[in-house]
């Protein structure tokens, strides 16, 4: 699948963006086997302790050149690897951004959207790493910011190295951990970093370049702003071997790292291809399932197949009898299910619904009955038998005269229409 654009990321449902981008970004963490770190002129492979000067060393060091040293730190090693890469804090910018209301599944898109708003004077694409967990906690978070050429030129140089580059991610941020709160301050020879982190989200992050350290107005600023009441909370790393003591970070968390778009790039194929073997390979299962009934059914064909004769056999005579049923049925049903007009009933029923009231004549049939008679209260009468379970239809066949009524009803439990079409379906 190829690598969907931010731009229409951000416009996803949060649950299917969380999918698409956190299952990659997830596995490329947990890919990662080894870690290089760099500090003024130097760089510091984590696992092994080795380290080498960087010639030439600057802020911004060549990334052809990290990638050089690094691949001579592996020790020859030709075995495929794929490495986290910290950079000084001087590579990224940090910014503080207030944004009442919005949730965590949502806080890295609002942030990009007003990125302008953000970092108005900057124009090249940047890529973004935020602690979503920041919505929970304040209504400030901060996000840091890292140039996407920048990022592209290491995953490169690396690549041409045969090093995989998963990720980037600040160096001050190596130790970070998810649980309490914590006090870093970072001091190169290119400048100090000063950063506050609770529960794994960054509260503060203060940043000074050296120069500024000779204006005694900055000075003073920078120290009101980074001292601390308990200096025992404070971890400070002014050397690169500060880095080797703090302990492994924990790469299955990737709030504040960055991810190159070739490692993206690369792990979307790998997925896609991992994707397709399992698709394959639940075609084949449910293929396989999907016959288990066939197969089933046609074990139990050939058994029954097999009894069937010997089961006739048996039944022969009791299907002469039942034949013999079905001709006395057929033969004598005309007369067993002619339709019961249950003519006692119905006279004993009119008899008191129409009490006290006089009956001059009754007709009944086929379930049709015809009364005519007179009473004080014709429209009285018509509503009670229309009352009574056993009669339906009622209805008066002919305008009343003054108290004399015509009625028409029929028996609700007579049905010679469906007695006529059974025996006698033409007529």
């Amino acid at each position: 699948m190829a690598q969907i654009p931010d731009q229409i990321l951000t416009k996803l449902p949060s649950s299917i963006r969380n999918m698409l981008e956190g299952s990659s970004r997830r596995d490329l963490l947990r890919k990662i086997d080894t870690s290089f770190l760099i500090f003024d002129h130097q760089i510091i492979h984590l696992e092994s302790g080795r380290q080498s000067e960087i010639p030439d060393a600057q802020a911004l060091p060549d990334p052809k050149v990290i990638a050089t040293i690094s691949k001579s730190l592996l020790g020859g090693s030709e075995k495929e690897c794929s490495a986290i890469l910290f950079l000084s804090p001087a590579e990224f910018v940090a910014t503080s951004k207030s944004m009442n209301g919005v949730s965590k599944d949502h806080l890295a898109s609002a942030l990009k959207l007003q990125i302008d708003s953000i970092l108005p004077a900057y124009e090249d694409s940047l890529s973004l790493a935020v602690n979503a967990d920041s919505a929970e906690q304040s209504a400030d978070h901060i996000a840091i910011w890292f140039k996407n050429s920048r990022m592209d030129e290491y995953f490169e140089a690396f690549d041409a190295e045969k090093i995989f580059l998963s990720a980037i991610k600040p160096r001050i941020l190596k130790p970070l951990k998810k649980n309490s709160e914590f006090h870093y301050f970072d001091q190169d020879q290119y400048g100090a970093t000063d950063i506050r982190i609770k529960n794994g989200v960054l509260l503060r992050w203060s940043r000074i370049e050296a120069i500024d350290f000779d204006n005694d107005v900055f000075k003073t600023q920078w120290q009101d702003l980074t001292s601390d009441a308990d200096s025992k909370s404070k971890t400070e790393f002014k050397a690169a071997e500060d880095y080797l003591n703090d302990g492994m970070a924990a790469y299955e968390k990737f709030a504040y790292h960055f991810f190159p778009q070739g490692a993206l790039t690369a792990r979307k194929k790998v997925e896609k291809g991992r994707n397709f073997l399992v698709s394959v390979g639940v075609a084949a299962t449910f293929l396989v399932i999907s016959l288990i009934p066939f197969l089933a059914q046609y074990i139990e064909f050939r058994n029954l197949a097999s009894s069937l004769d010997s089961q006739r056999t048996m039944a022969f005579e009791a299907r002469q009898d039942q034949l013999v049923v079905m001709n006395f049925e057929s033969e004598w049903g005309v007369i067993s299910d002619y339709p019961d007009q249950q003519v006692r009933q119905a006279m004993y029923t009119l008899q008191n619904v129409l009490s006290p009231d006089r009956l001059s004549s009754m007709e009944i049939t086929k379930g049709l009955i015809k009364i005519q008679g007179t009473s004080s209260e014709p429209q009285a009468l018509l509503q009670r038998l229309e009352q009574d379970p056993i009669f339906t239809e009622v209805i008066f066949s002919r305008a009343t005269n003054n108290s004399r009524y015509y009625i028409d009803l029929r028996l609700s439990d007579v049905n010679f229409e469906a007695y006529m079409v059974r025996y006698f379906p033409d007529e």
